[in-house]
């Protein structure tokens, strides 16, 4: 799927949510979106509930670094928006700058608006898309699973980050699904904590080399080992959870080893890709593996300037 088919401008979507609702409700979230974390994917799932069109409206630039927090956002608004189009409930995603507000809400309506957001302090644009909705969806607030207190979380060594009682997402999966003959399984592995741009395009394009994408993740205790003891900043459930909310993921399988070479051959892919650029001896026991049953391994190059380590000392040292 093209999901930057899922991108638009306001008046594009003026025109988009008219053809696909009618005068019938959508549902609208709001957000900065510069990672993924429990408090935002629990309203994309509350909109699931809802069944129905999802808008997700990002902060502008101007809006996001008007809420007032050093270092944040870190990524481009431009950036945040093609993140959230790679959401699968997501129907469409545009930016939201403080002088559209009034204007692009108004060509939205009706509307429901699902916040889970801290409403002590709302600033304009809550304001605005609350009163103009038809209906207000507020969830409980998850405790802890706000930017803010992930960063304070990762600051003081406090990760994984415990999830609260609401956050009811399943671990990943220990066992493999049989596919159908002639259906083809891409394979992909590694930890995935804080998911950014760059994990988001490999997982496309390794999507695109197939028909089903299993996506290996280091279990909590594997990534502990691998990245340090402040690592994952995610426990592994969660991990699971926001891969599986991803157009390109079918299935996600957590591995305790250091490598998913048991993974592998269980699954027995015919396309088996890392990301990066390898030396040959790194990646010799995953292709001599693959290759034995007639597959290939294929090295994509990654994103550069994108990474969770990069992110967290970035979150860390605005």
């Amino acid at each position: 799927m093209n999901t930057l088919a899922r991108i638009m401008s306001l008046d594009t979507l003026k025109t988009w949510r008219r053809e696909v609702a009618g005068d019938k409700r959508v549902a609208v979230v709001r957000g900065t979106f510069d990672f993924f974390h429990p408090g935002n994917l629990y309203a994309i799932r509350k909109a699931r509930e809802l069944s129905l069109p999802l808008i997700v409206l990002v902060d502008s630039d101007e809006v996001a670094i008007g809420r007032g927090q050093p270092g944040y956002p870190q990524n481009f608004s431009e950036t945040r928006v093609e993140m959230v189009s790679h959401l699968r409930e997501v129907s469409a995603v545009a930016s939201l700058a403080s002088d559209e507000v009034e204007k692009g809400l108004a060509d939205l309506a009706p509307y429901v608006c699902i916040t889970g957001q801290d409403h002590s302090e709302k600033d304009f644009v809550g304001v605005m898309l609350t009163t103009k909705a038809s209906r207000v969806e507020e969830l409980m607030p998850l405790a802890g699973c706000f930017s803010g207190d992930i960063i304070r979380a990762i600051d003081s060594n406090r990760t994984p980050l415990v999830l609260p009682p609401g956050w009811d997402a399943a671990s990943a999966s220990r066992k493999t699904k049989p596919l159908a003959k002639g259906v083809t399984r891409v394979t992909v592995n590694g930890c995935f904590d804080v998911l950014h741009i760059g994990h988001l395009r490999f997982l496309a394009e390794a999507r695109r080399m197939g028909d089903f994408l299993t996506v290996l993740i280091n279990d909590d205790a594997s990534v502990a080992r691998y990245k340090g003891s402040t690592r994952p900043v995610f426990p592994e459930q969660f991990r699971a959870a926001a891969l599986r909310g991803l157009v390109s993921v079918d299935e996600v399988m957590a591995f305790p080893g250091d490598n998913p070479l048991d993974e592998i051959r269980q699954l027995r892919p015919a396309i088996h890709v890392k990301g990066g650029s390898y030396e040959p001896e790194r990646v010799r026991q995953e292709r001599e593996l693959v290759e034995s049953w007639g597959g290939r391994l294929v090295c994509t190059p990654l994103v550069d300037g994108f990474s969770t380590t990069k992110f967290i000392q970035k979150a860390l040292n605005p």
